[in-house]
C-alpha cells in the first residue's frame, strides 16, 4: 500500500516512536504474518467518524483505549513522556482520516496511537499491551460444564501439536487458529449461557464508558456456539437490517460497529465464534444515538431465524 509522504515527514517531526512489532486478531491491510501491525477493518468506522466530527475526542479515545486494553489492537509498550498534553494534535485526526480511507497503512495509524499514549492523552494498562505467549495455560479454567472442560482440553492438545510442523509459517497459521478458539472456550467457561434455539450464546458483563461530555459508549463481546447438525448464520447487514439491537423493552437502538464484517457469519455444526458489538454513535448519521440511563434495564435484542431472545445486559460504568 502506498504511503503518504507528507505524513511520514510529519510523524518524524513529532518524534513518534517507530514500531518494532504489533498484531491483532484480524487484518485490514495485509495478511498475517506479512503485516507488522494488523488492525480489523471495522475499527476504521470509528476513526472515520471521529475525523468527520461525528463523534467527539473523548468517545474516540475511550473506544481506542478499550480496544487496546482488550487486545483487539495490540500496541507495543510505550513510555509516557514527562511532558503531558491535554488536547489531541490535529495531525492525529488527519492520520485517522487517511487511514479510514486506506491511504496509509495500519502501522502509521498505530504510530499515532502510540503518540497519544506517550503524551498521556490515552491511558492503557501497559502490562496488557504485550503480545500473549502462544503456549496454552497449564491448567484449564474451572467450569461446572464438563462438555466445555473436555472441549478446552481438546483444543489445548491441538494447539500443542502445532509445534510438530517443520515450517515457521505453518506453525504460525496453526497456532493462530487454535489460540483464538482456546480463548473463546475460556470465555465460555467463565460466562453465562443463553440458549436461542440450536445456538448457544455466552456472555459476560459489559462496560459502559461515559465520556467527559456525557456521551455513552458500550462494548459487548459474546461467543456463539452452533450445537446443531446443520449450518446457521448470524445476520447483520447494516444499521437498519441487523438482527442485534440494544433495547430497554420500549425502544431499540442500532449498533455503532460490529465484527460481522460481511453482514453474515455462517456457522457450520459445532463452530464457535466470538463477536463484538459497540453501541453509542450510530452507524448512520440520521439514526438516534444510544446513551446510558442508570434507571433503565437494557437487553441485547436477538431476532435470528433460528430463535429470538432479549439477553439481559449486566453493565458496569466507567
Amino acid at each position: 500500500m502506498n504511503k503518504v509522504i507528507p505524513l511520514l515527514a510529519l510523524l518524524a517531526a513529532v518524534a513518534v516512536i517507530p514500531i518494532a512489532s504489533a498484531q491483532v486478531s484480524t487484518s485490514s491491510n495485509y495478511a498475517p504474518p506479512d503485516c507488522r501491525v494488523c488492525v480489523p477493518d471495522w475499527i476504521k468506522n470509528n476513526a472515520g467518524w471521529w475525523a468527520d466530527g461525528i463523534i467527539d475526542d473523548g468517545s474516540f479515545v475511550s473506544g481506542i483505549e478499550w480496544l487496546v486494553s482488550n487486545d483487539i489492537i495490540e500496541v507495543p509498550t510505550t513510555a509516557v513522556s514527562g511532558t503531558a498534553e491535554s488536547t489531541i494534535p490535529g495531525w492525529v485526526k488527519n492520520t485517522a482520516s487517511w487511514w479510514a480511507g486506506n491511504q496509509i497503512s495500519d502501522d502509521d495509524f498505530v504510530n499515532a496511537i502510540q503518540h497519544l499514549i506517550k503524551v498521556g492523552i490515552m491511558t492503557v494498562p501497559q502490562a496488557e499491551q504485550a503480545a500473549p505467549a502462544m503456549a496454552a495455560p497449564t491448567a484449564a479454567p474451572s467450569s461446572s460444564d464438563s462438555t466445555l472442560t473436555a472441549k478446552y482440553n481438546q483444543v489445548k492438545a491441538e494447539l500443542a501439536k502445532c509445534q510438530e510442523y517443520d515450517k515457521a509459517s505453518e506453525v504460525f497459521l496453526c497456532e493462530n487458529e487454535f489460540k483464538d478458539l482456546l480463548e473463546s472456550v475460556e470465555y465460555m467457561m467463565g460466562s453465562k449461557k443463553y440458549v436461542v434455539g440450536p445456538v448457544h450464546y455466552y456472555y459476560t458483563p459489559s462496560q459502559v464508558i461515559i465520556t467527559p461530555d456525557g456521551n455513552s459508549n458500550l462494548f459487548i463481546t459474546f461467543v456463539v456456539h452452533n450445537t446443531d447438525s446443520k449450518n446457521h448464520s448470524i445476520f447483520c447487514t447494516g444499521a437498519v437490517a441487523c438482527n442485534y439491537t440494544i433495547t430497554d423493552g420500549k425502544k431499540d437502538w442500532p449498533y455503532s460497529t460490529n465484527t460481522v464484517t460481511a453482514g453474515r457469519l455462517e456457522m457450520k455444526p459445532d463452530v464457535i465464534a466470538s463477536i463484538d458489538f459497540s453501541f453509542g454513535p450510530p452507524a448512520q448519521k440520521h439514526l438516534e444515538r444510544w446513551n446510558y440511563d442508570a434507571s433503565s434495564e437494557y437487553f441485547l435484542k436477538i431476532t435470528e431465524p433460528f430463535g429470538n431472545l432479549n439477553l439481559p445486559l449486566e453493565l458496569t460504568v466507567k
